[in-house]
């Protein structure tokens, strides 16, 4: 019996880059565009080509939320948590939906620069989640 993939075979390239730290957006090769989810065809030209671009590993924050019920009892102990809506300037288009970590919900504003913490390399399926970035020390 064959192995069942728990994701879309479209998000392969994601997971694998993911694996190396890297963030990549799935790009269209016709037109140039960012896109977010991946698709078989561009969303904007409906072209075929479509590779993966790299973003920097930056993104500011354009909304979030608290969430504060469980919609599945078996998630109950992870509560509260913060989902952002994360945007990247080098990849206009793409909002990418993602936990975010190491902020208190009251220091969390739209427009804050956040850094991608990505989860240990051997996950299949690795977690790419967010947090304020660190800042500079510019002594």
């Amino acid at each position: 019996m064959k192995e069942q993939q728990s994701f879309a075979p479209e998000f392969e390239h994601f997971y694998d880059y993911a694996r190396q730290g890297e963030l990549r957006f799935p790009k269209c090769e016709s037109c140039g565009r960012f896109h977010w989810y991946p698709m078989k065809r561009c969303p904007h030209c409906r072209s075929e080509k479509i590779g993966w671009g790299q973003v920097r590993r930056n993104g500011t924050l354009f909304s979030w939320t608290v969430v504060r019920h469980a919609f599945d009892p078996a998630f109950a102990d992870r509560l509260p948590y913060m989902v952002g809506l994360v945007e990247f300037d080098d990849a206009p288009g793409v909002r990418f939906v993602t936990n975010l970590t190491g902020a208190d919900a009251e220091a969390v504003h739209i427009g804050m620069e956040l850094e991608p913490v990505f989860a240990a390399s051997n996950d299949p399926h690795p977690l790419v989640t967010f947090r304020p970035a660190r800042a500079v020390d510019r002594a």
